[in-house]
């Protein structure tokens, strides 16, 4: 039998045990009751992004578009896809759209006149949107009315705007060819174009089209500040080959420039031609034209850095009256002093009737940034936008001078990277385009203000001939109800 020392330690080896038991048990219900303690899990935060340290417009490139000569597919074929691409969309909003068909010799298929062809030819004048962060693909749809056979061919010409004066588009032949694989299309992805909503956004003007104040300094008679009858550099825009003086009621010979149109409840801007004796004479220099200008340069309630700016007018159509409504960056020079800084610029709206570029149409209308080194406005970098005709994107097909329309931006700093900061432009607060901001700093650190400026120029490429200019039936005036700036509070929402 055991000693009485082994009997004592066996029972000790048992204790041992049982301890070590109840140790572990209380272990085990101590990380099943959710009160005890726990020890914290470390959490690593995401790096935050590298600004770089180079201007955004380094950074972004146009991109490159891409049209197929050709696309084969079976007879009978009701709906055809034609691919339109780029290399990548990750700095601006373009657009692209069928706008006719045309015949190909020996193709066996007669497209009409426009009117028969859109009726034979579903799918034409369709407007396809790229923003930012888009896929670069889009499928442009062509839905042929009839059923055509082996041989047969038809050619669709495809426009697109917003890609520069070398990428307007191009051409696809349509074939269709006995033994053709069907076509297989996956879609892509678009964001929704964006709508704005500004019922809960805070507005920092009042904008009274009767009492209205505005002088050539920025100053009225009490000297507080003012909307500016001229622009920060004087009254002429040489450098924009502009034929206009930029005219209020302290310029001799001037044609009420400005002034309050009480049927309209709106300040209206007149321009007109100047005959003979009847031109006026500034800077050494007798002017065809006149011009109209009010601009907030002073008037710090309409300047921010970001926020949106919304103006509601009428606008002209009259061959080459030239009407904007724009921003330009502002800062305060050593005696607290806010003066022009030019590049940036943000074009909110531009009509060119035919002043520059193609010939347009009553409703065109167009939108873009100027960028390069603030201030230097020798060394501007670049500019990119497009025109498009407003009633592509919602608003109604009515001449612009005829029914009052709204143009509208929103700027937005992006807080996390700053490179993915944008300009949304809106109509009728609809969105008709969006950029990456490049109308900024070059130093990406840096947020700069803006003012804003609403205009009609006058500009007639050839000889100036104000008779023609005053005899066109079509107004070359701007009537503006309302022009408003909500530096918080927007709501966009998706279409």
């Amino acid at each position: 039998m055991p000693t009485r020392p082994e009997i004592l330690a066996t029972l000790a080896g048992h204790l041992r045990s049982s301890a070590a038991l109840v140790d572990q048990l209380a272990e085990i219900a101590g990380a099943a009751d959710p009160a005890a303690p726990a020890d914290p899990v470390p959490v690593t935060p995401p790096p935050a992004p590298v600004v770089p340290d180079v201007p955004i417009w380094t950074l972004s490139a146009t991109p490159k578009l891409d049209i197929p000569t050709e696309v084969i597919v079976p007879p009978g074929t009701q709906d055809v896809y034609i691919p339109v691409s780029v290399d990548q969309c990750d700095w601006q909003s373009f657009m692209a759209y069928a706008d006719r068909m045309v015949n190909v010799n020996g193709g066996g298929i007669n497209v009409g006149n426009g009117t028969q062809a859109r009726a034979r030819f579903h799918g034409l004048d369709v407007v396809y949107h790229w923003s930012p962060g888009d896929d670069p693909l889009h499928w442009v749809k062509i839905s042929p009315q009839a059923s055509y056979g082996d041989g047969r061919a038809v050619r669709v010409s495809i426009r697109v705007k917003g890609l520069g004066d070398s990428q307007k588009g191009g051409s696809t032949i349509i074939r269709f060819v006995d033994g053709a694989e069907p076509q297989q299309i996956t879609q892509p992805f678009h964001r929704p174009l964006r709508r704005l909503d500004l019922s809960g956004a805070t507005r920092a003007n009042a904008f009274d089209p009767a009492t209205l104040k505005w002088s050539p300094n920025g100053r009225d008679a009490d000297g507080q500040p003012c909307y500016m009858s001229a622009l920060s550099h004087g009254r002429a825009q040489i450098g924009n080959d502009e034929d206009g003086l930029y005219a209020d009621e302290t310029i001799a010979k001037a044609v009420n420039p400005i002034s309050y149109d009480p049927a309209e409840n709106a300040i209206r801007l007149h321009t007109r031609g100047f005959v003979g004796d009847d031109r006026p004479e500034w800077d050494n220099r007798l002017w065809d034209f006149q011009a109209a200008v009010l601009q907030g340069l002073h008037l710090d309630e309409v300047c921010g850095a970001e926020g949106v700016w919304r103006m509601e007018a009428k606008i002209p159509i009259r061959k080459f009256s030239w009407p904007a409504f724009w921003l330009v960056n502002r800062v305060q020079n050593s005696r607290g002093v806010w003066e022009n800084r030019w590049p940036g610029e943000i074009d909110i709206l531009e009509k060119f009737n035919g002043s520059w570029g193609a010939a347009d149409s009553p409703y065109t209308s167009s939108f873009a940034q100027h960028y390069g080194p603030l201030g230097q406005w020798q060394n501007k970098e670049g500019k990119m936008g497009h025109e498009f005709d407003v009633h592509q994107y919602g608003a109604p097909r009515v001449p612009l001078d005829e029914v009052y329309t709204s143009w509208a931006c929103h700027v937005r700093y992006d807080p996390v990277d700053t490179t993915k900061s944008e300009v949304t432009f809106f109509v009728n607060d609809m969105e008709v385009g969006c950029q990456v901001l490049h109308a900024r700093h070059q130093d990406l650190n840096q947020k700069v203000q803006f003012y804003p400026i609403f205009n009609v120029a006058v500009r007639q490429p050839g000889n100036n001939n104000p008779e023609a200019y005053n005899a066109d039936p079509r107004t070359g005036d701007m009537w503006v109800r309302d022009v408003a700036y909500f530096p918080t509070g927007a709501r966009i929402t998706l279409v």
